[in-house]
């Protein structure tokens, strides 16, 4: 009977062992997450650096005249588009008037002396010195009378009336009521095409080049985009700021843009190949700018450091992890480093 009881005791505490045994190895394997994955791939890509800047006009120029006068006549309004050419401007003709009394004065003398000198009664010097005059003062009629209009030097509109009628232009900015106290009557742009100007550090510089193509979004016409080329490097950086200015002309035959409006400027670099995985498989460490990516490696875990390139659409190019790793693609927020898993779609 004694030894029964003992036999009977042993069988139970097996079966105990046997039963905790197999609940253990049961929470191991509910333990471990199970994660997807997805092999790094390389792929060909064209990077983009993004900079903003500021529309201006291709062309621009404050008309003018080189001599003081009142406004006859102003022939455009603001707005209105003038072609190479057009007559803008007339000032009085007072100076004109003027110089050309001087010059029939002049003329006069000038006959009087070329007969005198025919007949060989004056010397050749007091023929020179009157010619001189005379030539002088023909040369001051034209100079005062194309001083008198004012020509558009190219096509454009006429972004601002600096001056009105009546008002006297004068060459430099007065104190008196109804002088011009700026450098010009009307201001004359151009654009169509548009120039964006926007500033490029010493760091990126390396990459912009001449030609390289350009997309430009503007903030005052969301939703449209403007294809263009880099035109203009501007050969020295500011001693201030390290930075050089690049320009990118972009067509605008409607007129819809406007000088003065904030862009944002794509410059497309040169295809380069890169890692690339999907953007979701990307995990920022929280509070910090820091990038990581989980590899598998025989069902282990490591994370690894990762720098972003460029974003392309759902994927991002990174630096950091060899093209053909397998990385956690689903199931990132569930592992640590070192941990181990079970991947779902092997």
């Amino acid at each position: 009977m004694k030894r029964l009881t003992l036999l009977t005791t042993a069988t139970a505490i097996m079966l105990a062992s046997c039963s905790s045994n197999k609940q253990e190895q049961t929470q191991k394997e509910v333990n471990v997450p199970l994660v997807s994955t997805i092999k790094v791939e390389e792929r060909a890509y064209n990077p983009v650096l993004t900079f903003t800047g500021t529309v201006f006009a291709n062309k621009e120029a404050n008309l003018g005249a080189t001599l003081p006068g009142k406004v006859e006549k102003i022939y455009f309004e603001e707005g209105q588009m003038v072609k190479k050419g057009d007559l803008i401007v007339e000032l009085s003709d007072e100076m004109l008037t003027q110089a050309m009394i001087e010059h029939e004065t002049i003329k006069k003398d000038f006959e009087r002396v070329s007969r005198l000198r025919e007949k060989g009664s004056i010397s050749e010097m007091e023929f020179d010195h009157v010619k001189a005059k005379y030539d002088a003062s023909t040369a001051k009629v034209e100079m005062v009378k194309k001083n008198t209009q004012v020509y558009a030097p190219f096509s454009g509109i006429i972004a601002e009336r600096m001056m009105e009628e009546g008002e006297v232009y004068f060459l430099n900015p007065g104190l008196e009521p109804g002088y011009s106290m700026r450098s010009g009557i009307v201001r004359l742009m151009q654009i169509d095409p548009a120039t964006v100007k926007f500033d490029v550090n010493e760091k990126d510089l390396i990459h912009i080049k001449k030609g390289l193509p350009v997309v430009v979004k503007l903030d005052g016409i969301p939703g449209k985009t403007y294809q263009g080329k880099v035109d203009k490097i501007k050969p020295m950086l500011s001693t201030t700021t390290r930075s050089t200015s690049v320009e990118v002309t972009i067509p605008n035959s409607n007129m819809e843009i406007k000088p003065g409006m904030f862009a944002f400027v794509d410059v497309l670099l040169p295809e380069v190949k890169s890692a690339v995985v999907p953007l979701r498989s990307i995990y920022r460490m929280p509070g910090t700018s820091d990038d990581f990516v989980f590899t598998v490696v025989n069902d282990t875990v490591n994370r690894v450091k990762v720098e972003r390139l460029q974003t392309i659409g759902e994927y991002v190019a990174i630096r950091g992890i060899d093209t053909g790793a397998e990385i956690i693609l689903e199931g990132k927020n569930r592992v640590n480093d070192g941990s181990k898993v079970k991947v779902s779609n092997r």
